[in-house]
């Protein structure tokens, strides 16, 4: 018995392992970013625009991520998938670059 699957459920659940893997890689960075922050400790003003660079960079990272999933194109399971990412990042790896 073969069953066919609909191509635009195929795309949707790409869609969702992509926006997934970008809120995890997203959270990985930032991070990464506030761990070297908490090291550096520096200035309010320098940290503020080290924050706002990072945003930005974190914004240009989902675009790529959601332009090579669905050409640009934002649906409600892309935002589901980027926040469950980044819950199972808190979840399962956040713990990994805390403990250091």
């Amino acid at each position: 018995m073969n069953i066919a699957v609909n191509p635009l459920i195929i795309n949707q659940v790409f869609e969702f392992i992509i926006m997934l893997a970008a809120g995890m890689t997203v959270m990985l960075f930032h991070d990464l970013f506030t761990e070297i922050k908490n090291r550096l400790k520096p200035g309010k003003s320098i940290s503020f625009i080290q924050d706002i660079l990072f945003w930005i960079f974190a914004s240009i990272l989902t675009s790529f991520f959601l332009y090579y999933c669905c050409f640009g194109q934002l649906s409600f399971h892309s935002f589901v998938a980027f926040a469950l990412g980044v819950i199972l990042w808190k979840i399962f790896f956040y713990d990994t670059i805390k403990a250091r």
